[in-house]
Order: C-alpha cells, then sequence, then structure tokens
C-alpha cells in the first residue's frame, strides 16, 4: 500500500459540521477595515447631549414652578421655561 493514498496520515483541510462562522447571522464587518479615526469619530458624536438634555429638564422644571406660582409671575415664569426646554431641545435634535 502506498502512504499517500490513505487517509490516516493526512489533516483534513475542510471543517466537518457546523462552525461558528456559519452560524452568524446578518452583516460582518471586517475589522482590518475599520482604522482608528472611526471609532473616535464615533464617540465625539453627541459630544453636548447632556447640556441639551439638562437645558430640557430645567426648562420643564420651570414651567411645572410657573403653574404653582400662579398669576401674572407664573406666566413669565412658564414662557421662560418653554423658552429654555425648547431651545434645548432644538440644540438636542441638531
Amino acid at each position: 500500500m502506498l502512504p499517500a493514498a490513505s487517509g490516516a496520515q493526512q489533516r483534513a483541510t475542510t471543517a466537518n459540521g457546523p462552525t461558528l462562522q456559519a452560524a452568524a447571522v446578518g452583516f460582518h464587518l471586517n475589522e482590518a477595515k475599520v482604522n482608528g479615526s472611526t471609532k473616535v469619530t464615533a464617540a465625539l458624536a453627541r459630544p453636548r447631549a447632556g447640556q441639551d438634555v439638562a437645558l430640557m429638564v430645567v426648562g420643564v422644571g420651570a414651567m411645572i414652578v410657573g403653574a404653582l406660582v400662579g398669576e401674572t409671575a407664573g406666566t413669565i415664569i412658564i414662557i421662560g421655561g418653554a423658552g429654555m426646554a425648547l431651545f434645548g431641545l432644538y440644540h438636542y435634535l441638531e
């Protein structure tokens, strides 16, 4: 018998059975194609989001306080709070 003809001494070149790569569903991004600047840009996309959310929260709080105060002073506080909340919303959505 020829040793090259028998399959007992040779490695299998293909994987048998299910693999983890075949089980994955969806789009796959090759990590080698992603450079460092892509990851940094994604992290800095919304640096001021916290300030914008704070403006909206304080504006709504001022509107609630204005409703509790009542009369002319309360109306002025409600209008100021609404303006502040809308300013924060505008910058948040920008």
